[in-house]
């Protein structure tokens, strides 16, 4: 069974406004040791302290971390950007992506039934998923269930983002999903400012609208430009 944090009743800033769920679903196996999980460290604090400075982002984004290495787990539950504390994460194991993957689905549905409960309204959950391996558990039923999330109605019901670093599974991220990056370096800063600002902009527009997302940083790209990516 995967290690689960126990947390205590669900945090939400004002439930009258749109809320935004985001899961950073986050690779600490082994490989990633040294350079690229310290960079990881210092930009999950840059990126709490960048977003929470946006007012309308502090009363709308909630943010959850998962990590994945030999198992999944919650290192920390949906709480409003302002109240994130970013954990220390450490590098060891292997690499259950397929486990990470489920868990990450599990999370932000019910985090969109708790909203439907109080009434809020929901823009569509973020999952940005960062790993420099290929999966070594079974990832079929992982790719199913976002496949099918991301094609239910008109635009889907989540965005589901692969951000791969040196030595990541390329065929693999893209039976996932098409939204693919590819980091030419282990410096997460830029790709993370590209995600705050991205929640920035999705948390000033209107429910259902597709917010425009900025530039991606000079140091990571879309791993194949060719694909149809027009919804990003």
């Amino acid at each position: 069974m995967p290690e689960q944090v126990t947390f205590g009743p669900p945090k939400i800033a004002n439930p009258g406004e749109p809320h935004l769920a985001c899961v950073l679903l986050l690779d600490t196996s082994g490989s990633m040791s040294g350079q690229p999980i310290d960079s990881l460290n210092r930009a999950l604090q840059d990126f709490q302290s960048k977003v929470s400075m946006d007012e309308m982002a502090q009363k709308r984004v909630d943010i959850a971390i998962i990590e994945f290495n030999s198992t999944a787990r919650v290192v920390q539950d949906f709480s409003p950007i302002s109240q994130m504390s970013p954990p220390v994460l450490q590098a060891t194991g292997s690499t259950a992506m397929g486990e990470g993957i489920n868990m990450a689905i599990d999370l932000v549905k019910d985090r969109n039934r708790f909203y439907n409960e109080l009434g809020t309204p929901v823009f569509k959950p973020w999952i940005f998923m960062i790993t420099d391996g290929g999966p070594t558990d079974n990832i079929e039923t992982a790719i199913s269930r976002i496949q099918q999330e991301e094609s239910k109605g008109t635009h889907g019901k989540l965005k589901f983002f692969a951000l791969g670093v040196s030595g990541y599974d390329k065929a693999t991220l893209f039976r996932i999903t098409n939204r693919v990056m590819e980091l030419n370096n282990t410096d997460f800063s830029g790709i993370f400012n590209w995600i705050s600002e991205s929640m920035v902009a999705i948390s000033v527009s209107r429910v259902g609208d597709e917010a425009k997302l900025s530039q991606l940083p000079a140091n990571a790209r879309k791993a194949d430009p060719d694909r149809d990516v027009s919804d990003w």
